[in-house]
């Protein structure tokens, strides 16, 4: 005949193994070492990719200076011919005390200049007989005219210029102002 199981034999075999307080702490301390070292690399993994961050911010600073300068070279190299340009005019004006070298000298660097302006794609913005727009023009006074509509700019005192859509200077313009009729209050002027 085969032993039959009792119901202490049953009761035994279902408890769980008995813990001691040494082995719950052995596993919270365990536990603790294993959260301490995954805050450890998060926390190393943060601090490097901050260094990373104002490695970056550093070298993109350098790199638009460094392109700053490079443009910056580029337009002292294009602009010193035209003071060279100025300084012959002045010395041939001086020489024979006659103003039409002058006044040549100062035309051709005038078109240097403007040559320059062009490749850069800097252009005059056109005022005079357009109708007055605050995003390109600056008016610095209104006249009372009827030879042109009201709004309309008449003259320009000091031109503007503008790179692509970009304005980098206002046009500083007189603008046109229609002359006010006096009110008539139904006096017969006849005599």
């Amino acid at each position: 005949m085969e032993p039959t199981m009792t119901e202490r034999d049953t009761t035994i075999e279902q408890e769980p193994t008995a813990t001691t307080p040494e082995t719950d702490a052995e596993q919270l301390q365990a536990r603790v070492a294993e959260l301490e070292q995954a805050y450890e690399e998060q926390k190393n993994l943060y601090l490097r990719t901050l260094a990373d961050f104002q490695n970056y911010r550093r070298r993109q600073h350098e790199e638009i200076e460094r392109q700053r300068g490079l443009l910056l070279e580029s337009l002292m190299e294009d602009l010193l011919p035209i003071l060279d340009n100025f300084e012959r005019a002045l010395q041939a004006a001086e020489a024979t005390r006659e103003l039409e070298p002058l006044v040549e000298g100062v035309r051709m660097t005038e078109r240097q200049i403007k040559a320059v302006l062009a490749r850069y794609d800097i252009h005059p913005i056109i005022a005079i007989g357009q109708p007055f727009d605050p995003n390109l023009h600056e008016a610095i006074q209104r006249v009372e005219t009827t030879d042109y509509e009201d709004g309309v700019v008449v003259d320009e005192v000091e031109r503007g210029y503008r790179m692509g859509e970009r304005v980098l200077r206002p046009s500083r313009v007189i603008v046109a102002k229609r002359p006010e009729t006096p009110p008539t209050q139904g006096i017969d002027v006849q005599a």
